[in-house]
């Protein structure tokens, strides 16, 4: 009774740990989804971005295709009752959870410090808009893109020097702003071009900072997510290896139960109800009777 119960009990852990894995796949496509989104996004403000900012992404990314190998050990081990494998899985899974939250711990640190250097790099930046094509591609992409205009406001674009035979910009108040600062144009038929009539009215620094704080936030959130699954994965890994070392060993107790009473058909398995059977004395040759 006590042996079917504990098979009956490996059995469910299986087919738990193999749901887990399944939703370890789907985690970890969600999460390499999720991490290339965010790299892709600071990539485009990479401009303004320290180096740094893109390791939690990078990390995430990684651990996610890690993950995506680390669940084939959990299937296999399951399927194959391997307390090796599922015991290797157990263990990456335990790395792994470490590395997880250590990039959602890097993700949220870096998160209050997101303003200040982005002020600082922007405004250092922006007067190289006409010198450096890479600035202004920048500047350009997030203009745009956020609908903004300089650093706190187009005003900015005033301290920035611009060449007298640069084509293009557009005049207001005596300060020439680029042409991604527009924010409504219409055609001029006479002339054939098209005229500017409404610029953006806010600065890009508290736009880029919300963009970049925002993805970090996600990035810590995501970390987190899964390393809860596998907080549950590990737990049912371990159970399920100490669950088949259990089993594996009763079949050998039962194995050797049975070699003993076929050997030895006096011998009971249950030694307690054995019966006691006379002892027989075959003399030997030689004995005289007394």
């Amino acid at each position: 009774m006590a042996q079917n119960n504990l098979e009956m009990g490996m059995r469910c852990i299986k087919y738990m740990l193999l749901c887990v894995t399944a939703i370890f796949v789907l985690t970890s496509a969600l999460i390499i989804s999720v991490g290339t989104t965010i790299y892709a996004i600071y990539y485009d403000v990479s401009m303004f971005l320290d180096d740094k900012y893109f390791s939690p992404a990078t990390f995430i990314i990684v651990i996610g295709i890690i993950m995506l190998f680390v669940s084939l050990f959990g299937c296999i081990g399951a399927l194959k009752e391997s307390t090796c494998l599922v015991n290797i899985f157990a263990v990456i899974l335990s790395l792994v959870l470490v590395l997880e939250l250590s990039a959602a711990i890097t993700a949220y640190v870096m998160r209050s410090k997101v303003s200040d250097m982005l002020d600082d790099n922007l405004r250092a930046t922006l007067p190289y808009y006409y010198e450096n094509p890479e600035v202004q591609a920048a500047y350009d992409f997030i203009q745009s893109r956020l609908n903004c205009c300089g650093v706190d406001s187009y005003e900015n674009w005033g301290d920035v020097h611009r060449p007298p035979t640069y084509p293009g910009g557009i005049a207001i108040n005596n300060i020439t702003v680029p042409n991604s600062c527009c924010a409504e144009s219409v055609v001029d038929e006479a002339l054939g071009i098209d005229e500017c009539t409404k610029l953006y009215a806010n600065g890009c620094l508290p736009r880029v900072v919300y963009v970049v704080y925002q993805s970090a936030g996600l990035l810590g959130a995501g970390a987190m997510t899964i390393a809860f699954i596998q907080v549950i994965g590990i737990v049912f890994s371990f159970s399920l290896a100490s669950a088949i070392r259990k089993t594996k060993n009763n079949r050998l107790h039962r194995r050797w139960e049975i070699q003993e009473s076929m050997i030895n058909p006096h011998t009971s398995l249950n030694p307690n109800q054995e019966k006691i059977r006379p002892v027989v004395y075959v003399p030997f040759h030689g004995q005289t009777n007394a």
